[in-house]
């Protein structure tokens, strides 16, 4: 019983979450869009000054310490710098590797649909279509990378946004049958007398 309360307190509060992060992608697509690249590049800085800290720590007596130094560490910091000195570079790089991503992975589909047809198998003409649409969004995509970040920070905002909604729902459309399913044993037991009586 508790464990279940507990369940349902989970999807009352990750609802509310994903509606007000949802919202926020769909309202601040492009500012959320830099924020998180800024975010990764601070993160990135700090793993990378970690990593130099604990380096310098490990090999304080070492002889020739600088021959074991992290490769990760100075990468890390440099990506991380460039990442905050412009993070609108690297906002279009992202869309465009997702773009390239999507090429590829419809041309992938295509090619297992056709190998499965030649095969011998039915294979419905809808699979090949979405396969070219997936291949033609992600040249679109890829050629048109400012464009399409602020509209995929916001299909990925109201994906968000469309869960929460669903959790919502089902936190109190299904909260009640969950509360009387999970009856007390005893109760279960006086069902079960009850219904062995009426039998005999």
């Amino acid at each position: 019983m508790i464990e279940k309360y507990t369940k349902n307190n989970s999807s009352l509060l990750g609802g509310i979450v994903a509606i007000i992060v949802g919202l926020v992608m769909i309202i601040w697509s492009d500012r959320v869009l830099n924020l998180g690249i800024k975010l990764i590049g601070i993160v990135a800085i700090v793993i990378g000054l970690v990593q130099f800290v604990g380096f310098l720590s490990r090999t304080r007596k070492t002889a020739n310490r600088w021959a074991y130094l992290p490769i990760a560490a100075p990468i890390a910091v440099v990506w991380g710098t460039l990442l905050l000195l412009n993070p609108e570079l690297w906002k279009n790089l992202f869309v465009i590797l997702v773009g390239v991503l999507l090429i590829f992975l419809g041309l992938y589909q295509l090619v297992s649909m056709y190998k499965i047809k030649k095969s011998g198998v039915k294979v419905s003409g809808i699979y090949f279509f979405f396969s070219i649409l997936l291949m033609m969004s992600g040249i679109f995509v890829a050629a048109q990378p400012t464009y399409t970040a602020s509209w995929f920070i916001t299909f990925i905002g109201a994906w968000i946004l469309a869960y929460g909604v669903v959790e919502l729902f089902g936190y109190f459309s299904l909260r009640g049958p969950i509360e009387d399913h999970s009856a007390s044993p005893d109760k279960q037991i006086e069902v079960e007398d009850k219904t062995q009586s009426v039998e005999e």
